[in-house]
């Protein structure tokens, strides 16, 4: 029993453990199961660890650009089959010669131009044997775009392939044409024949394309293309300390991490292995908690926000694992630059870059050069992140593609270049796939609308569309509460202009300002600003039923926000702006009407909580301030001044400002503003003649 209730004491507390530790194990099988090289170096760059000895014999390897250069040469220079078929000679003949015969004996001519006939036919019939015995060969599609006259082909012919020259054999035309050509060289009369019967009819290829045989034998010659070129024995120096990494002895040293990484007879203790590698990731992830904790502790106490975080990182883990072992797809065109627009979106800018750089630390150990991987998506995310402004703007989305984009394209070719020496080494394929890279961040608009759905969070975008007083819900408070409308506007000026001093989210306060009275709708004419005509209803009741009046419009204010559906931060202004503070001017009046009562203080007290951000406690600060300053009788800089400091001295020694982080630095700036700004909306104003 003690246990349970423990664990529902502190259920929010282990939901968030049980999420980070869900993390860390999702990411620990994902992981390549071999171990990771120890050292760490690029091409044309000097070695910077101690001398490199081969610790076992060690094949090298050719550069995946010779062995494409190798398959390419094959695939260029490989013979075409092709399949001697006897059957279509014999048939062709055969059908010649019987309609020939049908053809002459429906002439009824004379016996001796009966005879002529016959051996005419007997003279095609040969030169058909002999076309055939040389062969026609099938104009195929796999013939186009080659030299036909260089060309060699190999033919089979009684399960025995030869090579022939491919101009040796007949094309259906030539074929014909010699026939013809033959047929006047031997006997001029012959040409009668050709009036009678379409002896083109009887010229089909007999070597035809066999692209089964083709295949098979391309793909025997691909696997015997070796993928080594020589060894290097154990104890053999590889490298020296300072040694510049180029050429061959890089290429033995990416041979030796291949091995080292892919090969399980090179003496490695998996199980250490596997435990370096749960641990290293257990360090990893409570990195992030760490800061999470240091920084943003209010993300710990969402059980949603900590979802989307661990998710997002997660996801990209899985993504990168699942491109490094499809050759089909490149790394490059996983949309890291996503997570840090994410966060930036919904948090701020040093949580979504730190958050950033750890799914990065932990992409890279599916990758080859990691600390080239890690650069360019890094610079890429900082590049996203601050070049992705604000929603609200057309074309942000577009333009912050094209510099992610640049980014990605521009460090990739700089780094070529440092590591090749040549241009002309880049690998431009990698370049088109960050191409599809910069097209998939154009998803996040519609990645923001679903998020914001799920896990309940606030884009730029919605905050600017709550902040339109064209709203229904701001229509209808400033045709009930048109003073309170008013009232909400100048908090919501003051509120902004702190909050861009001092460090915030001005969008959002501005959206709170806007909303934080709506509750006054109820029953506004029972607050001061909606009063016309001197009428004050709170004459005719007495003080604690005034106070509860007052209290409700925080109540009512956040269940009409609800059932509104207005977001949940922004009801949390609602029912922080006054925070757990009393009601003075009714508490003051009851006692001073009522010294021999005893009063419970909890019902003259708004029900809270404190403000726990920024933007609640400046709002706090600008509502009360700018209330205030509409008692004041007159507008001098002095009584301005002592308005604002009373104020939120008052408000201070209450503790008001406890759970939200503020600095006195902070304050006193916020004070300076709200009093400049005080200061020139009610200016004195120059007195014109009648």
């Amino acid at each position: 029993m003690k246990w349970f209730k423990w664990i529902v004491g502190y259920w929010k507390t282990i939901r968030i453990i049980l999420l980070f530790a869900a993390s860390i194990l999702l990411v620990y099988f994902m992981f390549p199961r071999e171990g990771k090289f120890r050292y760490e170096y690029s091409k044309n760059k000097p070695w910077m660890h101690e001398d490199l000895i081969a610790p076992f014999d060690i094949p090298i390897y050719k550069p995946e650009q010779q062995l494409q250069r190798e398959r390419d040469s094959l695939l260029r220079n490989a013979r075409l089959y092709f399949f001697f078929d006897s059957l279509i000679a014999k048939n062709m003949v055969s059908t010649f010669n019987s309609e020939y015969n049908q053809m002459v004996s429906s002439m009824g001519v004379g016996a001796y131009i009966s005879d002529a006939w016959i051996f005419t036919g007997r003279i095609i019939a040969g030169l058909l044997n002999d076309i055939y015995a040389t062969g026609i060969v099938e104009r195929h599609p796999v013939l186009e775009g080659k030299d036909r006259d260089q060309l060699s082909v190999m033919v089979v012919k009684n399960a025995l392939a030869e090579e022939y020259r491919y101009r040796t054999f007949y094309s259906e035309r030539s074929a014909y044409e010699y026939l013809v050509s033959e047929m006047t060289r031997i006997n001029p009369g012959s040409l009668d024949i050709l009036n009678r019967m379409a002896l083109s009819d009887y010229l089909r290829p007999n070597i035809l394309y066999n692209e089964e045989m083709t295949d098979k034998v391309r793909m025997a010659n691909l696997d015997r293309i070796t993928p080594t070129q020589g060894m290097v024995q154990a104890g053999q120096r590889i490298i020296s300390r300072g040694e510049l990494v180029s050429g061959a002895n890089f290429q033995i040293i990416e041979s030796l991490r291949r091995e080292y990484e892919s090969n399980p007879n090179v003496g490695k203790n998996y199980t250490v292995v596997y435990l370096g590698q749960f641990l290293l990731i257990t360090l990893i992830f409570l990195s992030l908690y760490w800061f999470i904790h240091a920084f943003r502790k209010d993300v710990l106490l969402s059980f949603k926000q900590t979802l989307f975080t661990l998710g997002l990182i997660v996801v990209m883990v899985a993504l990168t694992m699942a491109a490094s072992k499809n050759e089909a797809v490149s790394v490059y065109v996983i949309p890291f630059v996503v997570v840090p627009i994410f966060l930036k979106t919904f948090f701020e800018t040093r949580y979504a870059l730190f958050v950033h750089m750890i799914t990065l630390l932990l992409a890279g150990f599916f990758v080859p050069n990691s600390y080239q991987f890690v650069l360019m998506n890094f610079l890429a995310g900082v590049v996203g992140v601050f070049s992705m402004r604000s929603y609200y703007k057309r074309g942000i989305l577009f333009y912050t593609a094209i510099f992610v984009f640049a980014t990605y394209a521009l460090v990739y070719i700089l780094l070529s270049i440092l590591q090749e020496g040549d241009l002309s080494q880049v690998n431009w394929i990698s370049v088109l796939w960050m191409g599809g890279n910069g097209l998939l961040i154009l998803t996040v608009y519609p990645m923001v609308f679903l998020f914001e759905r799920v896990f309940g969070f606030l884009s730029d975008a919605t905050l600017f569309e709550l902040s339109d007083t064209n709203q229904p819900l701001l229509r209808e408070l400033a045709e009930k509460a048109p003073g309170t409308f008013q009232h909400s506007m100048q908090v919501a000026n003051l509120a902004e202009e702190a909050i861009v001093k001092v460090g915030g989210n001005s969008l959002l306060v501005r959206a709170g300002a806007m909303y934080h009275d709506i509750g006054k709708m109820i029953n506004p004419q029972y607050f001061i600003e909606n009063q016309r005509d001197g009428y004050n209803p709170h004459n005719e009741l007495d003080y604690r039923t005034s106070a509860r009046i007052i209290i409700d419009h925080v109540v009512k204010g956040m269940e009409m926000g609800r059932k509104h559906n207005l977001p949940e931060k922004i009801i949390d202004f609602i029912r922080t702006h006054h925070g757990n503070s009393t009601v003075q001017y009714f508490y003051r009046s009851f006692l001073n009407a009522n010294p021999e009562k005893e009063v419970k203080t909890n019902e003259f007290n708004y029900p809270g909580p404190r403000p726990f951000s920024r933007e609640t406690c400046i709002l706090m600060m600008a509502d009360s301030v700018e209330a205030a300053s509409r008692t004041l009788k007159k507008y001098q800089p002095e009584s301005i001044n002592e308005l604002v400091e009373q104020i939120v001295s008052r408000q201070a020694g209450e503790e008001q400002y406890s759970e939200a982080n503020l600095t006195f630095r902070d304050i006193t700036m916020i004070k300076e503003i709200f009093k400049n700004r005080l200061t020139n909306i009610y200016h004195a104003r120059i007195e014109y003649p009648a």
